[in-house]
C-alpha cells in the first residue's frame, strides 16, 4: 500500500450474501477499485484486518470469466471440513500485502 491508501479495495461483494455449499463452487465478483493488477490474491479470513485465514475455504480468480479494474470474478469453494453458520470476510492481497476485506461468505 502506499501511505494508508489501499491500491486495490473491495467496497462490495456482488451478491449481499454469498453462500457456498459444502464441497462445491460459488462463482461471484468483487466490486471495486484496483483489481487489473496481476498480483491479486483472494482469501477468505475471519476478520477486516485479513490476518486470520479461514482453514477449507478458497477463493480463486476465475481466468475465464471477464474482470476489469472496477471487478474482479472469482471462485469460492468450501472443502470437506469447513466451519459452517459463521460468516466470513473476503479480503484481497496485492504483491503478498493485505489491500482490502469485505464480509458476505457463508458455508452452508
Amino acid at each position: 500500500m502506499s501511505g494508508n491508501k489501499a491500491e486495490v479495495e473491495i467496497d462490495s461483494l456482488s451478491e449481499p450474501q454469498v453462500e457456498v455449499s459444502l464441497d462445491d463452487y460459488k462463482p461471484f465478483k468483487l466490486i471495486g477499485h484496483g483489481f487489473s493488477r496481476k498480483t491479486i490474491d483472494a482469501y477468505v479470513c475471519t476478520n477486516e484486518y485479513g490476518n486470520v485465514v479461514v482453514p477449507n475455504i478458497d477463493v480463486t480468480i476465475d481466468t475465464n470469466a471477464t474482470s476489469t479494474d472496477h471487478f474482479l470474478s472469482v471462485v469460492a469453494h468450501a472443502g470437506l471440513g469447513a466451519e459452517t453458520g459463521k460468516v466470513f470476510w473476503v479480503a484481497v492481497s496485492l504483491n503478498g500485502i493485505f489491500q482490502s476485506a469485505r464480509e458476505g461468505l457463508e458455508v452452508v
